[in-house]
């Protein structure tokens, strides 16, 4: 990513956060919707949402994390309004769709950004992608590839704006730390490393979840955090197969202990200093 400022133009539809947005990015021909899922039926008055474009379908699963479909259409709002009508899966309650502002996107430049974005997301494990397939990623020449490229920068930017972060991978460098690795361990199996980032925590490859749950750790959010890891291979044998984000540190240490946990006091370093006392001490220094 840049170092340099961006400006993004955010126009609320309704007058209100809770509906309809329109983002655009200063000196980018991009432009981003962001619809609930109530107010697609008003979106007739939109004529850029029947522009050829890529959109987002999201919604929470059980432990507050996303579910996300992507897609592409030759016809953006005709498409949105075959989901809400025809598709399996309903459980989504927002959408955000990205086309050209002139329309110049064309169904080729579309599949490539679709497949891309699919790549992305898979490839940062901060959502459950409900695609039933891999979107294949149509051929380009190398100007269009180019194009796509700065099209994908740029969405990545104002997505993120929005409030999801599911495109980015959840470490980008150890320096949002300093390189501190965190620790944690105990006598019923659990030997974790992780390392706090702008947005949470992420617990390293290799670490190891606890063997057992505490019967009051069964019925919580966490505990079906864990159920779902495992159950898409995140953890296999106990053992995590890749770095995994979580939204909180006290996520990261319940799900690791099988148990309810505070995850400030729980991951400690080397020196036995936990994240709590490590993070106060660089706020101060940062004063």
């Amino acid at each position: 990513m840049s170092n340099f400022g961006k400006s993004i133009r955010l126009f609320l539809i309704e007058g209100d956060t809770g509906g309809r947005w329109k983002c655009e990015l200063s000196n980018w021909t991009g432009l981003a919707f962001k619809v609930p899922r109530t107010l697609i039926s008003k979106c007739t008055d939109r004529p850029e949402l029947q522009y050829t474009g890529v959109y987002f379908l999201i919604g929470k699963s059980d432990d507050q994390s996303d579910n996300v479909y992507i897609g592409e259409a030759e016809e953006v709002l005709k498409r949105l309004n075959q989901h809400i009508s025809n598709d399996v899966w309903q459980d989504w309650t927002e959408c955000i769709v990205f086309v050209s502002r002139d329309n110049e996107l064309n169904k080729a430049q579309a599949k490539y950004l679709e497949s891309s974005l699919y790549t992305l997301a898979m490839n940062a494990g901060r959502c459950r992608l409900v695609n039933m397939n891999k979107p294949t990623k149509s051929s380009l020449s190398e100007p269009d590839r180019a194009e796509m490229e700065e099209f994908l920068y740029n969405l990545r930017i104002l997505i993120g704006a929005m409030g999801h972060r599911f495109l980015e991978p959840p470490i980008t460098t150890e320096e949002e730390c300093k390189g501190t690795v965190f620790h944690m361990s105990g006598k019923i199996g659990y030997d974790a490393r992780g390392m706090p980032v702008s947005d949470g925590f992420v617990v390293l490859k290799g670490s190891r979840i606890s063997d057992t749950v505490s019967n009051s750790f069964k019925s919580t959010g966490y505990c079906k955090l864990r159920e779902k890891l495992i159950a898409e291979g995140t953890i296999v044998d106990g053992i995590f197969t890749k770095d995994c984000h979580f939204d909180s540190y006290s996520a990261s240490s319940g799900v690791i202990q099988g148990r309810s946990s505070n995850g400030w006091i729980e991951w400690k370093t080397e020196n036995g200093e936990t994240l709590d006392t490590f993070l106060s001490k660089e706020s101060a220094q940062d004063l």
